[in-house]
This record gives C-alpha cells, sequence and structure tokens, in this order.
C-alpha cells in the first residue's frame, strides 16, 4: 500500500485490490481527457482515436502474453473504435446515411445521440456503394468478425475457439493496421491542419503500440518457421488468427484426424476444418450450391474436400485440398450443374445423371 502526496490511499498496481482503496493511474498530461476531473467531450473522430488508444494500452505488453481481461476490453474498444470511425466518414459523405433507415433521419436525433443507427456491416457497404471507399473483402471480413465477437463479449460472453488469446491478438493487429490506413486516406485529409496537428500525437501513440503488437506476431512467426517449413503442402491459413499456420493432418482429440494452428492452437477435426475454412477463409456461403464446401474427397470419401483451397506451399495458387488427406487432390473432373436441383457437382461416374445428394431422394422417373 502506499500513500499520495494528499494522504489518500493508492492500491499499488498488481497488488491485491481492497474495497474503497482507489487504484494508482498513469496518466499523459498532455491530453486533456485524462486530466482527473476533466469534462467529458468526445467528438466523432476524437472517440473514435481515444478507443483505438485504450487498445493498445490494453495489448502493449512487456512480456509476451497480456491477460484474458485486456484482451476482454482490447476486443470491446477495438470493435467501438473501428464503428465510431467508420460512421463519422459516412457522415461526412451525408449525415442522414449514419441512421438505419436514411428516409425516416432527424437531424436532431443525431445530435442528441437517440438515433437507431446502421449496423457496422451495414456502414462498410454504404461506404463502398455510396462514398466509394475501397475496403478489400479481406478486411470486411476482419471487421464483420470483431462485430460479432464484440457481440458475442456484450450479450453472452466470449468462450471457446472465438476466445483464442493469441488468435484475438493477431486479429486486432489487422484490424488496427487497416483503421490507420482508413485514418490517414479518408478522414485526415479531411481535416484542417490544426485539426490534424490536435490528433497527431495520439496517431504516434497508436502506430507505437500496433508496431508492438505486429512485432509480438512476427516474433513467434518466426520462432515457428522452421517447424512449418516441412509441413507446407498441408498448411493453410488459420480461420482464426489469419496467419499461415492452420496445419491438416495433425493427431486431434481422441487420435482423430484434426487440424491444428501452430500459431494460436485452434483445433478443429477434419471435417469441421473444412467447413470453417470454406466460411472463414474464402467467405463462401454454405447454403450457395455453386461451390459445395467443403465436398467428398475422392481418395478418402470424407467430406472434406476444399476446392479453391490455398497451401503455404504455393500460396497464390488455388487448389483443390482434403483436409482429412492433408494434401492436395488433382485430377478432379470439373463442376457441373445439376439437372435437378442446379447445384454444382462432380460426375465421377459417367454413367450417373444427378448428384449425390438427389440420387438419395424419390423423384420418380428420371
Amino acid at each position: 500500500m502506499m500513500i499520495d502526496v494528499h494522504g489518500a490511499h493508492v492500491a499499488v498496481p498488481g497488488s491485491l485490490r481492497r474495497p474503497g482503496v482507489a487504484q494508482q493511474r498513469v496518466y499523459d498530461p498532455g491530453r486533456v481527457v485524462e486530466h482527473p476531473g476533466s469534462e467529458v467531450h468526445f467528438p466523432p473522430l476524437a472517440n473514435g482515436l481515444d478507443y483505438l488508444l485504450s487498445v493498445v494500452e490494453h495489448l502493449e505488453a512487456g512480456t509476451e502474453r497480456v491477460s484474458a481481461r485486456d484482451l476482454k476490453y482490447a476486443v470491446l474498444h477495438l470493435a467501438a473504435g473501428a464503428e465510431v470511425l467508420l460512421k463519422a466518414r459516412l457522415q461526412l459523405e451525408h449525415w442522414v446515411l449514419v441512421f438505419k433507415d436514411p428516409s425516416k433521419a432527424r437531424r436532431s436525433e443525431l445530435e442528441s445521440g437517440s438515433l437507431s443507427s446502421c449496423t457496422p456491416s451495414e456502414a462498410v457497404q454504404r461506404l463502398q456503394d455510396i462514398a466509394q471507399v475501397v475496403i478489400s473483402p479481406k478486411n470486411a471480413a476482419a471487421l464483420d468478425k470483431l462485430a460479432k465477437h464484440r457481440n458475442a463479449l456484450t450479450h453472452y460472453g466470449l468462450t471457446g475457439p472465438s476466445a483464442n488469446a493469441r488468435a484475438v491478438e493477431s486479429q486486432a493487429a489487422e484490424v488496427l493496421d487497416f483503421l490507420i490506413s482508413f485514418l490517414d486516406e479518408e478522414l485526415f485529409p479531411r481535416l484542417s491542419d490544426d485539426e490534424r496537428d490536435g490528433l497527431e500525437a495520439e496517431m504516434e501513440r497508436i502506430r507505437g503500440g500496433l508496431r508492438q503488437i505486429k512485432a509480438f506476431v512476427r516474433k513467434r512467426l518466426q520462432r515457428l518457421k522452421n517447424e512449418l517449413a516441412p509441413l507446407a503442402e498441408r498448411t493453410t491459413e488459420c480461420p482464426a488468427c489469419g496467419n499461415w499456420t492452420f496445419v491438416a493432418g495433425e493427431e486431434g482429440r481422441n487420435g482423430a484426424r484434426a487440424a491444428i494452428c501452430r500459431f494460436c492452437g485452434q483445433d478443429h477435426l477434419s471435417f469441421a476444418a473444412a467447413q470453417i475454412y470454406g466460411w472463414e477463409v474464402l467467405g463462401r456461403n454454405p447454403f450457395d450450391a455453386d461451390i459445395p464446401s467443403p465436398e467428398g474427397c475422392p481418395r478418402c470419401g470424407d467430406q472434406c474436400l476444399v476446392s479453391g483451397a490455398r497451401t503455404a506451399a504455393a500460396s497464390s495458387t488455388p487448389v483443390d485440398f482434403c483436409f482429412r488427406c492433408a494434401t492436395v487432390v488433382t485430377g478432379l473432373p470439373p463442376y457441373e450443374t445439376c439437372p435437378l436441383c442446379s447445384g454444382a457437382w462432380r460426375r465421377y461416374d459417367p454413367k450417373q445423371r444427378a448428384c449425390d445428394n438427389c440420387l438419395h431422394v424419390d423423384y420418380g422417373t428420371f
């Protein structure tokens, strides 16, 4: 325990907390909003930057790992910061665009904060369609995944594979990187010189924090480099952390075949790995009949084959990869359209006239 200059008890960081004892805090005297007793004043851009500052403060660590609580608030504040900044740019295009239904927009509701606003995914879509802002599919997917994690934490908690600490750190670095570019390209050019100067200190702290987080990711990937080199032909991009460290053909729970990420530890049995890879990495709708994902593998017979996958051995070349066989499958017939269900299928038997799913349904005479 320590005593401050005014005689008040202040808890030492890292010590057990006691009720009624304030936790000592270090603050930046150059930031008015950090001064004890300062007035609450957070216009959109400053508000978004303050959230991002909180993210890097939670994820910066002198050691390799940060606490679960730090990760929790990093996710919440990163999602909030992303939403605020996306809508700040949308508002620059036109203020009605931040409303859920722009036709019912009321200026008074915007100014009072009582509006029903669009979702983060709707904000991304409007920025692309109306403001002509370029947001890559990869960045849009990262923002969408972040919003889902925030919703999970807000409404019922974050547990299971989605709560993987290393994956969260890696995803945070990816979204932070995008948001810094978004600020530099879409928001700062629209500010006056004085406005930019007033925010530059915050931006430098955010950039510095991002460098530290990325350095952790690079350091761990470097350590894994030699371990992964001989496994390149069965290594794909991890659906959770986004690194090329997702190795198929591993021994999972109860000795079953699985794909395991050597970076974040994500662990899925072969069929689940193929499904999740198709959804998260390739962005496929599981109910879309155009390209079945996954589909049956002609070698092992399991539904673990993903068309269009990429391995670390040739990351720019789409291949047919089986997550159970842990290998590229070549010589497959091209996709055809099933005459019954209009779904995509491969004709392995020249005599077969419809896809396997339809052959198990009684359509009468065919």
